[in-house]
């Protein structure tokens, strides 16, 4: 048995936990997956990346930050990319969050943020949801302290699929004191049509404390190879990129996600897919009885003890979806993987 001794914070880390399921025995609704296969143009580019695979990539993915900042009309200094937004979050919390300091965010949200905040020896101060799983913005304020390091937000929320508006986080914003890193994480931007929403793009100019996140994992179909980015004011990217390790994302991520922001009608076109999916599901459930809330991610959400009906009944078919205490979320798939699920749970009583 090892003797080596490890920080004492590790033994209070929780376990992330992936979306179960094997994709060619099951239909897998557990991870926020997009469901069509990778575009021939974006596997083409990421071919010839690796024809100089004995190479290291750019130690901070440059091909990629600058096709990002003249997407979003930023100098590239403002412009950040990792493995995944997850990894970019993580290096803004290193960069920030200390023993003694605590992080501020919803709760239940995305279930990494516990984990990468306990990492850098902070305190976590998760504040629940409200009854209808949206952030409560007002507890969120008031938890606020001289110790804060930072405040995260998920808009869309992951697992609860509820929205932020533009309104609602520019006066947040407005009441958080500038030494406070706001993270604004928007995975699920693209998939969002509730009215007003947020798009963290607009209030850079505003907010010079804010990060924005987003990432190619999700929209953009790009989940194996990890890439995400953020946008920010230039000193929130330099202390980013201080603490990043060098070449975290590699030449083929880099390649195909240039290759995917070449074609956003493609992309554009799946998501609607995606969007009108969700809608007729939803439509569907509702029609049976089922009171189910508006998302704007690329999953649907059933909170409370039901949760666990709907996800034994549709592993009972086959069907992963992805369980928490709080709930049960479904990702959206393809016409025929909804419809099994929606089959698999019709014995269910709505909740």
């Amino acid at each position: 048995m090892s003797q080596v001794k490890f920080r004492e914070v590790l033994a209070k880390l929780p376990a992330y936990v992936a979306g179960k399921g094997d994709g060619h025995k099951t239909v897998k609704l557990s991870s926020n997956e997009l469901p069509f296969l990778t575009a021939p143009q974006i596997i083409q580019a990421g071919q010839y990346a690796l024809k100089d695979a004995n190479r290291y990539p750019s130690a901070t993915g440059a091909g990629l930050v600058e096709k990002l900042a003249s997407r979003y009309q930023l100098p590239n200094n403002q412009v950040v990319v990792g493995s995944g937004s997850i990894q970019v979050l993580a290096n803004a919390l290193t960069a920030v969050a200390q023993s003694g300091k605590n992080v501020v965010y919803g709760w239940r949200s995305f279930e990494a943020y516990p984990i990468l905040v306990g990492i850098t020896g902070a305190s976590s101060r998760q504040i629940p949801l409200t009854a209808q799983g949206r952030h409560d913005l007002d507890a969120m304020k008031a938890a606020v302290d001289g110790d804060t390091a930072a405040v995260i937000l998920c808009s869309p929320n992951n697992p609860t699929g509820t929205s932020l508006t533009e309104k609602e986080v520019r006066d947040f914003l407005a009441e958080i004191p500038p030494s406070v890193l706001v993270v604004l994480d928007e995975a699920y931007f693209e998939f969002d049509t509730l009215k007003g929403h947020v798009d963290g793009a607009r209030l850079l100019a505003e907010f010079s404390n804010l990060l924005v996140l987003r990432t190619f994992s999700k929209a953009y179909g790009l989940a194996g190879l990890r890439c995400g980015y953020g946008l920010a004011s230039q000193e929130i990217a330099e202390a980013i990129l201080k603490v990043s390790t060098p070449f975290a994302l590699s030449a083929v991520a880099e390649a195909c996600a240039v290759a995917a922001l070449a074609d956003e009608q493609k992309m554009r076109c799946q998501v609607q897919e995606i969007i009108q999916e969700r809608e007729r599901v939803v439509s569907r459930m509702r029609e049976a009885g089922w009171n189910i809330q508006d998302s704007g991610g690329n999953f649907i959400w059933f909170p409370g003890k039901v949760g666990e009906k709907i996800l034994a009944a549709a592993l009972a078919q086959g069907i992963q979806t992805r369980g928490f205490p709080e709930g049960v979320r479904v990702t959206i798939g393809l016409r025929q993987e909804n419809d099994q699920f929606l089959a698999a749970i019709s014995q269910v009583e709505p909740g």
